[in-house]
């Protein structure tokens, strides 16, 4: 899939209500998918609350758009009794874009992914969506815009508890609940009872459907 790339464009909501560093936790995100995923992923984040990413392994793009918003929702937070929930409003665009950032920054690059997941994002606010996905294949985009209703329903439902389960488990792919028990200091059950709640094996199940996807629409 040479020169076809994904594009996350993306921005916090409320942004102003949010308590805590969501920069930094964005650039800690970006690292972790940069040792896990794809060491090639670029992260810049601007105008306060936007951010922008790119990678050139396309078949991930859902993966790590899932990813950032359960690296964001770990970290919700509580301040004087009100519970603050950190999330993002994102949009995946792949497409072909013959250039790739070779200084870590994605400056004024522009190109097809760009143009879809920029549109898709202004379309977003005014329908209250948070994730959509354009690829430019009808049958692909006709699927997506069906299931990614479904995958909002389910992860707008995680907790930060879940999130932070999840979060491991999508960013590492096959580490085991007892391994992400010893990373986070909880029992294997409570693990798997945080896995379960949020219906991460029927997301993993559609990443592969979508990775299949990708692979063959925009096979060479």
């Amino acid at each position: 899939m040479e020169s076809i790339r994904a594009v996350i464009t993306g921005d916090i909501v409320d942004s102003t209500g949010t308590t805590g560093n969501y920069k930094a936790t964005l650039q800690r995100i970006a690292d972790d998918i940069r040792q896990f995923q794809d060491d090639r992923f670029i992260m810049d984040i601007y105008r306060g609350d936007s951010f922008q990413t790119i990678s050139d392994i396309p078949e991930k793009g859902l993966l790590l758009l899932l990813i950032i918003k359960a690296g964001l929702n770990r970290n919700s937070s509580q301040k004087e009794g009100k519970y603050y929930q950190w999330n993002a409003r994102m949009s995946l665009g792949v497409g072909h874009l013959e250039n790739y950032p070779t200084n870590n920054e994605i400056g004024e690059l522009s190109g097809e992914p760009f143009v879809k997941s920029g549109r898709a994002l202004d379309q977003m606010k005014d329908k209250g969506q948070l994730i959509t996905v354009t690829t430019g294949v009808e049958q692909m985009d006709d699927e997506l815009s069906a299931v990614c209703p479904l995958i909002e329903a389910i992860t707008d439902r995680w907790t930060s508890t879940q999130a932070d389960a999840i979060y491991l488990s999508l960013l590492h792919g096959t580490i085991t609940q007892q391994e992400l028990g010893k990373e986070l200091g909880k029992s294997q059950r409570a693990i798997g009872k945080s896995l379960e709640a949020g219906d991460i094996e029927a997301i993993k199940t559609y990443l592969k459907r979508f990775e299949k996807s990708i692979q063959w629409n925009f096979k060479k």
